[in-house]
């Protein structure tokens, strides 16, 4: 064999060779990590409003505590949190003796080439005028954080992974995944409570949702990884007096498997 193609085998052996190592999964890369998001929503005032929504759990015990969620023992100005036990497992207690929502309006304008939104009142509002905005509902958040151990059990996260509920609190039952979550494992559904007691307008409205999830991510010639996720919705209107009903949705292994290790 000519010197000539020996020395072009030899290259293209290299390059195989290098571009494995690229795609190889980097140790030094591997990590994983919780999220917990609360998100409440109303379009009137409530008064004297408990609210209670699950925490992450693992077979009934919190893994996220108050101090977690509010530090200073309230989630914003006039909202305190705490953690309590119901028959449903550790929730996350609101209380608020007012949670005021004031119709706001707003217009979009430019400056410099930078846009932004400036507060108008309500006599300069024109709602035929497309940079005009009415805002007449208050939204409350949560957002926490963790890291977890390498490698989270993504697609047998309960009883396992924080999840919404322990195994035995609710019956999931295998469903159809939604669009999104497509190139998931399995997506599960089912019923379940939260806690709502407050006085409102016969017309108002208050629509929720907590989530609790768990990723594995690395770095393989790019970042890559999976996860889980356990949902909750729950929609009400009017004052409420005690457990309203909600839905849940758990999506298991969503994403690459399996996980290096």
């Amino acid at each position: 064999m000519r010197r000539r193609h020996v020395t072009l085998l030899l290259l293209v052996a290299l390059g195989l060779t290098a571009g494995c190592s690229f795609l190889a999964p980097n140790p030094d890369s591997y990590s994983s990590s919780y999220e917990y998001r609360v998100g409440i929503d109303a379009n009137g005032t409530l008064e004297n409003a408990t609210v209670r929504v699950p925490l992450p759990q693992v077979d009934g015990t919190a893994t996220v505590n108050a101090s977690a969620v509010a530090p200073n023992g309230s989630v914003e100005s006039g909202v305190d949190a705490t953690v309590v036990e119901t028959e449903y497992g550790p929730m996350l207690e609101l209380t608020a003796d007012r949670f005021e929502v004031v119709t706001r309006y707003y217009r979009f304008v430019e400056a410099n080439g930078t846009g932004y939104r400036e507060e108008i009142s309500g006599e300069q509002y024109d709602p035929a005028n497309p940079d005009h905005q009415r805002v007449d509902h208050r939204s409350l958040t949560v957002e926490v954080s963790t890291v977890g151990e390498y490698p989270l059990a993504t697609r047998t996260p309960v009883g396992t992974e924080p999840t919404l509920y322990a195994g035995d609190t609710v019956t999931r039952s295998l469903t159809d995944c939604r669009v999104s979550d497509d190139r998931a494992e399995a997506c599960f559904g089912y019923d379940t409570s939260v806690y709502l007691a407050y006085d409102a307008a016969p017309e108002t409205t208050v629509r929720g949702y907590i989530a609790a999830a768990g990723a594995n991510q690395w770095f393989a010639g790019g970042w890559t990884g999976n996860s889980y996720t356990d949902r909750v919705e729950f929609a009400a209107r009017g004052p409420q007096r005690g457990w309203t009903d909600a839905t849940g949705y758990t999506v298991v292994g969503r994403g690459s498997y399996p996980s290096p290790s």
